[in-house]
Parts: C-alpha cells; structure tokens; sequence
C-alpha cells in the first residue's frame, strides 16, 4: 500500500472534475448541468420510474435524487403522476420541453466517450471499462450500505 494519493485514483478525480466541467458547458442552454442529467436521461429511458428504483440505479441518496427531480419538475421537464393504487409512489415522466436536453445528452455522451477513448483501442478500452466497474462495486461494498442508512 503506497502512503501517498495514488496516480489511479487522481487520475480518477481529475476525469471526474473534466467531465462535469464537458457536460455543464454542453447543456447551459438547457437549464441543467451535470447533476440533473443523469435523472434526466433515465426518466427518458425508462418512462413512468419511480424514484425509489432510480436510487438503486444511479445510487445516490434520497435526499440528492429528490433535489434534482424538483429542480427538473420546476424547470418544466419532468411532470410526477401519482400510482392509482400505492398513493406513496410517484412515477416520472419527462415532458416535451425536457426531450431536447435529453438528446443534448445524448449527444454529449457520445462526443465525449469519442474524445476520451481516441487512440485507445477497443480492446483497451473494454479492458478499462470491466476495471472501472470492479472499482465502482469494491468501492460500493464499503460505502453505499453506509448512504442507505
């Protein structure tokens, strides 16, 4: 175990900061930024969601994900229907105001994945990404039960 910050975990932080700094720069006509378009794009993909099954998927804490649904039910782009039979849920639905950002979205995502992995092959690439999604569960095994709590 090395004493000082590993370069891995940097490296980390450093795409972390560059990535927020990609998304915010491509969605400020949007209203939105690199916090709201994860919900955003996954109202989009799985219409009727409740926000109890959004937690599970993009693994934030309750508190996070109900900010950023209310900023975009404010902002016009997602609309909460309540469940006819269980009135605790609510399910989301993004609007036709909120589609144009979620292609802007999708956009993004494919220019930046395009930028990240030029000169990089896709052998590589593959590699890299079951790595990441180890470190993404070894780091969960220490540190989601603890944000569910």
């Amino acid at each position: 175990m090395r004493d000082d910050f590993p370069n891995l975990a940097r490296c980390i932080s450093i795409v972390d900061r560059l990535m927020k700094m990609y998304y915010d720069r491509g969605l400020a006509d949007f209203e939105i930024g690199w916090g709201q378009q994860f919900f955003a794009e996954y109202i989009y993909d799985h219409p009727g969601v409740s926000a109890q099954e959004m937690v599970k998927y993009i693994r934030v804490d309750k508190a996070t994900l109900t900010k950023n649904i209310k900023k975009l039910i404010e902002i016009g782009y997602v609309t909460s229907v309540g469940d006819e039979t269980d009135k605790r849920v609510r399910h989301l639905y993004l609007t036709p105001k909120g589609e144009p950002a979620v292609k802007q979205i999708k956009q993004i995502h494919r220019d930046f994945y395009d930028t990240m992995c030029s000169d990089i092959s896709a052998g590589d690439i593959q590699l890299t990404e079951q790595i990441m999604e180890q470190i993404m569960e070894n780091i969960n095994q220490k540190v989601w039960h603890r944000m569910e709590e």
